[in-house]
């Protein structure tokens, strides 16, 4: 089975391409009932299980740990400051995200100890959305290679799948 040089140079690109946009690894952190909570998950929001979380304040790590099945670790008793968080799974590392924890952000000693579950993160449904600019960038690219590909074959003189000298490809 023979493939035209367009076709070709499409299933390359797609099969190429694929691995480009394969699992970026996140974070999301926020305050939740004087506990920062940290979900760790990849761009096609599927949860990083067992990923190491780390917070730092400047060079040095004040907290770390590893996430549950749903890709959650919380640090429970965070001082108020300015921290990195930073996750590792499986040969992916987040972006370092920097969180400010306010002394507003900690409850008084007194207060309940059931925060209840937390609200959804508008954050982590950004990070995650399908990214339609580049598919179609992507795409325009592809076809635009084709198009060029079939403007030179008529420029040149040569029907498809015949080589420069007259001779079949």
């Amino acid at each position: 089975m023979r493939f035209s040089p367009p076709a070709l140079v499409v299933f390359v690109l797609l099969v190429g391409a694929s691995p480009a946009f394969a699992h970026n690894l996140m974070t999301d952190s926020r305050m939740v009932g004087g506990r920062l909570r940290v979900e760790v998950f990849y761009d096609d929001n599927t949860p990083a299980q067992d990923a190491k979380v780390s917070v730092k304040n400047g060079d040095a790590t004040v907290a770390e740990g590893r996430t549950d099945e749903k890709g959650v670790w919380v640090w429970e008793k965070p001082s108020p400051g300015t921290y990195t968080v930073h996750g590792q799974s499986v040969g992916h590392a987040s972006r370092p995200e920097t969180v400010e924890i306010k002394n507003a952000d900690i409850p008084p000693r007194d207060a309940s100890a059931d925060p209840g579950p937390p609200p959804e993160s508008v954050t982590r449904a950004a990070k995650t959305r399908t990214p339609w600019r580049n598919l179609a960038l992507g795409l325009g690219l592809i076809a635009g290679a084709i198009l060029l590909s079939q403007i030179f074959r008529r420029r040149t003189g040569a029907p498809a799948g015949v080589g420069s000298k007259g001779k079949v490809d």
